[in-house]
C-alpha cells in the first residue's frame, strides 16, 4: 500500500483513503473517521472539508459558555467526587458564568480569554485572587470547552491556557531546634489523642484530611502498617442564607489511586500506637462533639501546640515537606518516597516536597575547596 501525506493512502484496489482521528471516540479509545476519493487531492479536500464542518449531534449544547459549562459538569458529574464536583460548581457559578455565560463558545480565544482573567483581577481587589488560581479557572473553562469538542464535534479553536504558571518559590521549613522541640512536646502528650494523630502525621507525612479520616482499624499493629484509605473534609455543597454557601463534612476516598497506600510504621512511633490503642472504630483524633475531628479544627489545636511550645505558627501541611526532607537526608530513595506520601510519581515528590536542609548544604560546601591545576 503506497502512501502520500500524514493519513493518506492508495488501497490495493486503486482508490485513495483519508483518515481521521473521532474527536468524539470514549476515552481510552482511538477511533478513526474514513474518506475516500479516486485521486490524492481529492481526499484530501474531502478530509479538509470534514474538519470544518463538524457540527453539535442533536443540539446538546446551544453555544455558550452557560451550556457549556452546565453540559460537562452534567455528563461528568457522576463520574468525579462529590469535593471535585463542588470546586468546579463552585468556580463556575462565581468566575465563569458571571464573566463568560454569555459568550458563544466558538468565541473564547486568547484575547477573550485573558479579559477574563483582568476581570478576575478587577472583581477581586479587596480579597485578592493568586495568579495560580486564576490559571486554574481558566483551566476549568477549557476542560469543559475540550469535552464538547471532542464529544459533539464542535468547530471550535481552543485555545491556551495564556495565564503563567508561577514558580514555585522556596519553601521555608521549620527550624530543627523548633522541630525538634515540637518532637518532645507530643510525645509527652501521646496520651492526649490530638498529640497521637499529629505525631502520626509527624513520623508518616499523612495529609491533614487523612489524619482526620484515619480509625483505629487503619493501623494494624501485627502487620506494622498504616493502612490510608480515606480523607476527610469540609467541601461547599450549594446555596444556604443569603449571601452564604452551605457547606457538609465528607469522608471519602483519597484524592488519588496513588493516594490509597500502606505505610510501614516508624519504630518510634509502634510503642505509643500500641499502649494508646482504642476500639477500631473509633477515629484517632476525636471532635467535641462528633466522632472526627474535621481539618480546619484540627489546624485551631496544632497552632495551639506551637503556641504552648514558643514555636512561631506554620501550617499543618509543612510536617508533610519537613518529613519527606528527613527522609531523603537519611537516605531514602525518591521512588519510595513518593509512594509513602502517596504521589502520582516522584518528580511530584522532588519538585514540591524535597527541601535540602540547611546543614545539608553545608555539609557539601564544606568538600568545595581550591582548584589545583
Amino acid at each position: 500500500m503506497s502512501r502520500r501525506g500524514a493519513n493518506i493512502y492508495k488501497r490495493k484496489d486503486g482508490r485513495w483513503e483519508g483518515r481521521i482521528v473521532d474527536e468524539g471516540a470514549e476515552k481510552g479509545e482511538r477511533k478513526y473517521r474514513s474518506v475516500y476519493g479516486e485521486n490524492y487531492n481529492d481526499v484530501k479536500a474531502k478530509l479538509d472539508l470534514m474538519k470544518k464542518s463538524w457540527k453539535p449531534e442533536g443540539e446538546p449544547v446551544k453555544g455558550s459558555m452557560a451550556d457549556v459549562m452546565y453540559t460537562w459538569m452534567k455528563e461528568k458529574g457522576p463520574l468525579w467526587k462529590k469535593s471535585t464536583y463542588a470546586a468546579y460548581r463552585q468556580v463556575t457559578d462565581k468566575y465563569i458564568i458571571p464573566c463568560l455565560g454569555n459568550v458563544r463558545a466558538d468565541k473564547v480565544d486568547g484575547r477573550a480569554l485573558m479579559d477574563f482573567a483582568e476581570s478576575i483581577r478587577r472583581e477581586a481587589e479587596d480579597e485578592p485572587v493568586s495568579e495560580e488560581y486564576i490559571r486554574n479557572i481558566c483551566g476549568i473553562a477549557l476542560r469543559a470547552l475540550r469535552y464538547v469538542k471532542k464529544k459533539y464535534h464542535y468547530a471550535i479553536e481552543i485555545p491556551e491556557n495564556q495565564i503563567m504558571p508561577i514558580k514555585r518559590g522556596q519553601v521555608m521549613l521549620p527550624g530543627e531546634k523548633d522541630m525538634a522541640v515540637l518532637e518532645k512536646y507530643l510525645l509527652e502528650n501521646a496520651q492526649d489523642n490530638t498529640c497521637l494523630g499529629i505525631l502520626i502525621a509527624f513520623y508518616t507525612g499523612m495529609r491533614i484530611g487523612e489524619i482526620c479520616a484515619l480509625t483505629w482499624e487503619d493501623v494494624s499493629l501485627t502487620e506494622g502498617v498504616i493502612y490510608i484509605r480515606r480523607n476527610l473534609q469540609r467541601v461547599k455543597t450549594g446555596a444556604g442564607d443569603v449571601g452564604k454557601s452551605s457547606t457538609e463534612i465528607l469522608v471519602q476516598a483519597p484524592k488519588t489511586s496513588a493516594s490509597f497506600r500502606i505505610i510501614p510504621i516508624p519504630p518510634v512511633l509502634a510503642p505509643l500506637l500500641k499502649k494508646y490503642r482504642r476500639e477500631d472504630g473509633e477515629y484517632i483524633i476525636k471532635g467535641k462533639k462528633k466522632a472526627w475531628v474535621e481539618p480546619r479544627t484540627l489546624q485551631y489545636r496544632f497552632a495551639r501546640i506551637l503556641e504552648s511550645c514558643g514555636i512561631e505558627g506554620f501550617h499543618f501541611h509543612m510536617l508533610r515537606h519537613a518529613f519527606a526532607t528527613r527522609c531523603m537526608d537519611k537516605g531514602f530513595d525518591a521512588k519510595s518516597l513518593s509512594e509513602i506520601l502517596g504521589h502520582s510519581s516522584v518528580q511530584v515528590t522532588l519538585n514540591l516536597y524535597v527541601h535540602s536542609s540547611l546543614q545539608h548544604k553545608k555539609e557539601l560546601m564544606e568538600k568545595f575547596d581550591i582548584c589545583c591545576y
